[in-house]
Parts: structure tokens; C-alpha cells; sequence
């Protein structure tokens, strides 16, 4: 089975919707799916154990942003502003 990456229509993507897990699951390869006359890429099918990583990818990335501005706001480079402040100034 190929790992390259193939790009089908909404339409062939549902059609041949086991074929694309197959794909995914035994030869690892991402299926991108595509829609519009322009046919760009709105989905993709893709291992399971590559979104784990982009997930965990994802979290590694937020804590490292929340630990840098919990020091900026230790530091006193931060402004903190309370729940009911943004609240307000979003009219909620």
C-alpha cells in the first residue's frame, strides 16, 4: 500500500470510505478530502497515531504558553484581568 498522500472528492471519499480507513490504518497514509470547484482541502483521513501526536504536540505547546505567562505575570509584565472584566467588556 502507498504512503502517499491521495486528495479525492466528498463524493469518492464517501464512496470508498473503507477503502480510505484501510488506508489509513494498514498503510498509513492520509487521505486529503477535498470540495469546490477549486477542490481544496477541507478534511483529511488520516492514522490515529498521528493525531495523537499532533495532539500531544498541541499540549506540549499550550503549556509551554501558559507557563510563559504565568511568569510574565508573576514577573509583573502581565496584567491580569478578572472574570467579570471580560464579561463586561464582552457583554456577557
Amino acid at each position: 500500500m502507498s504512503t502517499e498522500p491521495e486528495e479525492h472528492s466528498a463524493a469518492e471519499a464517501r464512496d470508498r470510505f473503507a477503502d480510505r480507513v484501510d488506508r489509513a490504518t494498514c498503510g498509513d497514509a492520509a487521505t486529503y478530502v477535498t470540495r469546490g470547484r477549486e477542490h481544496g482541502r477541507t478534511a483529511a483521513m488520516a492514522p490515529a497515531w498521528l493525531v495523537d501526536e499532533y495532539e500531544a504536540l498541541l499540549d506540549k505547546r499550550d503549556a509551554r504558553i501558559a507557563r510563559e505567562r504565568l511568569a510574565d505575570i508573576r514577573a509583573g509584565r502581565g496584567q491580569v484581568i478578572p472574570l467579570e472584566g471580560v464579561a463586561e467588556e464582552l457583554g456577557l
